[in-house]
């Protein structure tokens, strides 16, 4: 099966498991090509500067998680909202929801510009950033974030596209802008003294780049999903849909890093080598098992969820456990493959410093190896989000994430944390919230997976999906 580029596919119908892989492959894709960013930051550095310009780039990332990713997460519900739409050939309804997520998208990108660059500096106070990093990571927080309306025009912008069945347009954006910001990182880091800060503009670049690419298609866009700039409106009823759906989900992306916010504060406690470690292992693990992860959970979202607009049970469950296998088993293989050769992906990124590749080889073996269980975790959670309850993910994330990794900090890491094993204990605290988020999303699927369809039998066809 072959598919055009910027054709969309339609979920309610055709071989699924074909459907499926068609559409994962480009968000997959894009999702890799997007971590590339990152990546591409710390390589660069590495290579041009040092582990301390490298560590200034690591220090950040649990904030720029907090700042950023917590507004991402309402692109989620936008999707969730979207895909029933598009599956029940709501026309109005698609309209007013496109309309107000994308004013929606500038207004909290403002917002987050204008109180995140002069509260940067405090907030890596809070995560107590170690002296010789702190000039550099407060200069690439405050011009990353400076992007937020950027990243968050892109995302919301995004959703809309790949709700509508074509995950191929974002995937060319974002190859487009990944170009920009590999060719801005090589030549501002050679014209410009402070390498921190050439990435960080390179990297704002590549953002505008996207947001731009993404809103020119929406208002070139036909049927279904077009956005016309000059008659855009902000609709009262899409917006609290879209907040019901996508605040459980913003807390929800919020309390991860929230939570990571301690752990920072420790890593940052054991040195520059130890944040530029656990920073190119993250880096790694960004190119590897988390765009796999990424694809399937979205591919989750919106074959379910087009299929439930259309009253299609026995597809919903079947998008269901093909997203679940094919995520599993592929983050598997790969995340054994690359623990197994770690400590050469690691001395790329980090190639002057032993100390710190094997802080990074520590956490591999706590956090890589293990991503299968996070890939079930995404699939799973994203099922119960097409259900309509993106309420229990985010209480699920405040009991086994935020809740568990702060009585492991208090009260379990303090064990450790003056023996050889402090490290260890700290990337344990991943793998074991991991396990119990993925218990809890079982329990919750399968609950919410059996009233849904128990109600959706009792409703008449002719009965507006909006009432399940």
């Amino acid at each position: 099966m072959k598919l055009a580029l910027g054709k969309r596919i339609d979920a309610t119908k055709g071989n699924l498991f074909k459907m499926i892989l068609l559409y994962a492959l480009p968000l997959f894709l894009s999702s890799l090509i997007q971590h590339c960013f990152s990546a591409v930051d710390v390589a660069v550095l590495g290579n041009m500067a040092d582990s301390n310009a490298v560590a200034s780039v690591g220090a950040t990332t649990a904030i720029t998680s907090l700042i950023i990713n917590t507004f991402i997460g309402v692109a989620s519900g936008a999707k969730i909202i979207l895909a029933r739409q598009f599956g029940a050939k709501d026309t109005a309804g698609i309209q007013q929801s496109v309309n107000t997520i994308i004013i929606t998208a500038v207004g909290l990108g403002v917002l987050i510009a204008a109180l995140g660059v002069p509260l940067a500096p405090s907030l890596l106070h809070l995560t107590k950033c170690p002296e010789e990093c702190f000039r550099g990571a407060e200069i690439y927080i405050q011009i990353y974030i400076a992007s937020a309306p950027a990243i968050l025009l892109y995302n919301f912008g995004s959703a809309v596209i790949t709700s509508s069945g074509d995950s191929q347009r974002p995937m060319l954006y974002i190859i487009i802008s990944g170009f920009v910001n590999v060719i801005l990182n090589v030549i501002l880091c050679m014209v410009l003294q402070e390498k921190v800060a050439a990435v960080a503009i390179a990297t704002i670049t590549s953002q505008i780049v996207s947001a731009f690419l993404v809103i020119r298609r929406l208002c070139v866009m036909e049927g279904d999903g077009h956005l016309n700039l000059r008659h855009m409106s902000f609709h009262a009823n899409a917006f609290v849909q879209l907040m019901k759906q996508g605040l459980p989900l913003a807390l929800q992306t919020a309390l991860y890093p929230l939570a990571n916010l301690q752990i920072q504060s420790a890593i940052n406690l054991h040195g520059a080598a130890a944040i530029a470690g656990n920073s190119a292992s993250t880096t790694v693990e960004s190119l590897s098992g988390a765009p796999l992860n990424a694809a399937f959970a979205s591919t989750t979202t919106v074959f379910m969820g087009q299929n439930i607009g259309a009253h299609k049970l026995d597809r919903v469950k079947r998008s269901f456990w093909i997203c679940l296998a094919v995520s599993t088993l592929s983050c598997l293989v790969v995340s054994i493959v690359v623990y197994l050769t770690g400590r050469f992906w690691l001395s790329l990124i980090l190639p002057n410093d032993p100390a710190a590749v094997e802080f990074g080889k520590i956490r591999m073996f706590f956090v890589l190896l293990f991503y299968a269980v996070a890939a079930a975790n995404g699939v799973l959670s994203h099922a119960i989000q097409a259900y309509g309850h993106a309420t229990y993910s985010a209480i699920v994330s405040i009991f086994s994430v935020f809740g568990f990794r702060f009585i492991w900090m208090w009260f379990v890491y303090p064990f450790f944390e003056n023996t050889a094993y402090s490290f260890h204990a700290l990337m344990g605290c991943f793998t074991i919230s991991w396990l119990l988020v993925m218990l809890l999303n079982v329990v919750g699927y399968i609950f919410f997976r059996n009233r849904f369809h128990k109600k959706l039998n009792s409703y008449r066809p002719d009965r507006a999906i909006s009432k399940l």
